[in-house]
């Protein structure tokens, strides 16, 4: 039997801009009542001043599962509120489960009410009662005295009660529809939440000065801006007068935005004045300190920002972040002093920056991750993959050269893979490529063709900064074969792609001669495809491709990994199609979160995309395997981004190179293929 419960909390406190745990420690945050419910009884309903009921307390007591959706949040609620103020047990960690965390490995919408639609559940939330919610949430008025005033007449009172039960009606019907998370996936849900519960140790005078920086900063624009403009512009930030005054100098302009700046300012023809203005804007949208004052926001008493991780954010597995968002800080300049940065901006003096720099916002942005840094009288440790996409795609498609390679590399006998891949095309070897050639043709090739991309995925990776036409008439000279297609492929699609037909000629001859190089992996995409349709043909089959396995069973197409787990896709169906030069097809349908528009949607899929479903998921439960592995051994991850782990350590624990070899030591299920790990030691955090 388990308890299935919903909380409605309120307070004064912005949960999305602070996040559950500063949340839930503010003295003003309370509970207007829980439902509850256990097996399949009636909900029933808690509010202040009632005692816990003798069978949930013994049904806690012993040991008994509480599940919940998003239970991260009803746990902290309970840990900080329901515990010390109304006196209810406290379950244990590994006494919770949480639907979401369910409905996100089957990659089904995390709320609840969408998720009830995905399931097509008759039973949906109460829309009239998530209105009554959420302004019963928020204080009504504070008053001049600090008093808070909230809405708590008995009518939405009532209604409240009743919509917090049906939220314990949905998500137990939900939970009914879902699988529970495999054991070894419900130990990394432990170990997520316990990371979440770590948090990362905060520099507040950092945050804080870099704020004054900032808003120096932007005062100084905001001048220089109205000095540019003749008043008629008051700040940076202001789009509309600033596209308005554009139009008034003669520049033709509808949008101000990033991009529009950028190609305003390659004209030739700018008046000085208008010149100034957008560079004034190009330096003005560099100020926002946003993470910085997520991390002061979300900063418990403790010095502490917790919660910023999500599990299972992406279809893969892979982790989101919240808030803070880790996983996109931006790289720091490699000619930026960082210790001697935060020395400067510590100063709180913008002159004196700009002594050392031109551009200070952009510097304080490469200081953004010191901003995390190790408690007093502790160490950070960190440690990521080297390449692991690269070695996990060509050890799923079996390409073995590749593997050697990687293998060699690691023992110092070899060169690197971009150095490897560039000679195999240039027919090389590969210490004789050049830096030019490793970056235009190893490098690009290799990031952008391991799924099945094309000159398009050429053209992103390299961020327009590969001159292609200049690679044509050595390209077309060493590989005359492939030239002959690239011109007849130019012919059928490359027209209109932004390139030239050399330049789009050279991108398609490097794509060609790159999938001449790796067979395995160009039918691994094949293969993939091909054990897709043959499983949804064929409900209950299982169909392999290298080492990932395709079955149908129920309303979902899994990809079982080689660790066992399952990637899901929701309601798969085949649709005929053709090719654009005519051949009939079968694609691969499915519904899923549409990962620009964020809904729930029809989507298909293909070899490639499959294949990079499948390498990317790996390469994350490599990283999961080892989080389990250094939480239990009390390395105390504290946060991981990407395919690096952050360890918070007493100064005398381990080391770099210990960490690097446990990274490195990998599960049964991988073996076969190379890792790689390199790390570092240090107060804060860094690239």
């Amino acid at each position: 039997m388990t308890l299935h419960l919903d909380f409605e909390t309120r307070s004064p406190v912005d949960l999305k801009k602070t996040g559950t745990y500063v949340y839930a420690e503010h003295p003003d945050t309370g509970i207007w009542c829980a439902a509850f419910a256990l097996g399949d009884e009636n909900p029933r309903l808690w509010i202040p001043g009632e005692p816990c009921p003798p069978d949930v307390r013994e049904h806690i007591e012993s040991g008994g599962l509480v599940v919940a959706h998003n239970a991260a949040f009803e746990r902290v609620i309970w840990r900080h509120i329901f515990t010390p103020r109304h006196g209810w047990p406290e379950p244990k960690l590994e006494q919770w489960r949480c639907t979401m965390a369910m409905a996100l490995a089957l990659s089904l919408p995390a709320g609840l009410d969408d998720l009830a639609g995905a399931l097509r559940l008759p039973e949906k939330k109460d829309e009239a009662g998530y209105r009554k919610m959420m302004q019963m949430a928020k204080p009504r008025r504070i008053e001049p005295d600090g008093t808070i005033v909230w809405w708590d007449d008995e009518e939405r009172k009532r209604g409240l009660y009743a919509y917090c039960i049906q939220d314990v009606i949905v998500e137990r019907e939900i939970g009914k529809r879902l699988l529970p998370l495999r054991p070894a996936e419900q130990d990394l849900w432990f170990v997520d939440q316990r990371i979440n519960d770590r948090g990362v140790f905060v520099d507040t005078d950092l945050c804080e000065a870099a704020n004054v920086i900032a808003d120096e900063m932007q005062k100084r624009l905001d001048r220089g801006m109205r000095q540019a403009t003749g008043n008629e512009v008051r700040a940076c930030t202001n789009s509309k007068q600033l596209t308005e005054w554009l139009n008034t100098q003669g520049v033709a302009c509808d949008s101000v935005a990033k991009e529009h700046v950028d190609r305003m300012l390659g004209r030739d023809d700018l008046a000085p004045h208008v010149r100034e203005a957008l560079l004034l804007r190009q330096q003005g949208s560099k100020t926002s300190t946003a993470k910085a004052d997520a991390l002061l926001r979300g900063r418990s008493a403790d010095g502490r920002a917790r919660g910023i991780l999500q599990y299972h954010a992406a279809s893969t597995g892979r982790w989101g972040g919240r808030r803070f968002q880790p996983q996109n800080l931006k790289r720091p300049d490699e000619a930026t002093d960082i210790a001697q940065a935060i020395t400067l901006i510590k100063s709180r003096n913008l002159d004196a920056m700009m002594l050392f720099h031109d551009d200070p916002m952009s510097v304080v942005g490469d200081c953004i991750r010191g901003m995390v840094t190790a408690a007093p009288g502790k160490v950070l440790r960190a440690a990521d993959f080297a390449n692991i996409e690269g070695r996990d795609l060509a050890w799923l498609a079996g390409e073995q050269w590749k593997l050697d390679a990687f293998a060699a590399f690691d023992r110092g006998e070899g060169e690197d893979l971009y150095k490897v891949t560039a000679g195999s095309i240039l027919d090389k070897p590969a210490t004789e490529v050049t830096k030019l050639e490793r970056q235009n043709i190893g490098k690009v090739s290799e990031l952008a063709l391991g799924y099945q991309g094309g000159v398009g995925a050429m053209m992103t990776m390299s961020k327009g900064k590969v001159p292609f036409h200049e690679l044509y008439d050595m390209l077309a000279d060493k590989m005359p074969e492939h030239a002959d297609k690239a011109v007849e492929s130019y012919e059928q699609r490359g027209r209109g792609q932004g390139l030239s037909a050399t330049g789009w000629q050279a991108a398609e001859i490097i794509k060609l001669a790159w999938r001449e190089r790796h067979p395995r992996i160009v039918q691994f995409w094949k293969d993939a495809e091909a054990s897709a349709i043959d499983a949804i043909a064929n409900p209950g089959g299982i169909f392999a491709a290298g080492r990932i396995k395709f079955r149908v069973a129920g309303t979902f197409l899994f990809m079982q990994l080689p660790s066992g787990r399952c990637l899901a896709y929701a309601y798969p169906s085949l649709a005929d199609d053709e090719t654009p030069w005519g051949k009939p097809i079968k694609k691969v349908k499915f519904w899923g979160t549409d990962s620009v528009t964020k809904q729930w949607r029809r989507q298909e899929t293909y070899g490639g995309k499959l294949v990079e479903n499948a390498t990317q998921a790996v390469a994350r439960d490599k990283l999961a395997d080892r989080l389990v592995w250094l939480d239990r051994h009390g390395w105390d991850p504290v946060l991981h981004v990407h395919d690096e782990i952050v360890t918070e350590t007493a100064l005398d624990f381990g080391s770099t190179e210990d960490l690097e070899r446990i990274m490195a030591t990998m599960p049964a299920w991988a073996a076969g293929c190379p890792v790689a790990a390199a790390g570092w030691s240090e107060e804060r955090y860094r690239k």
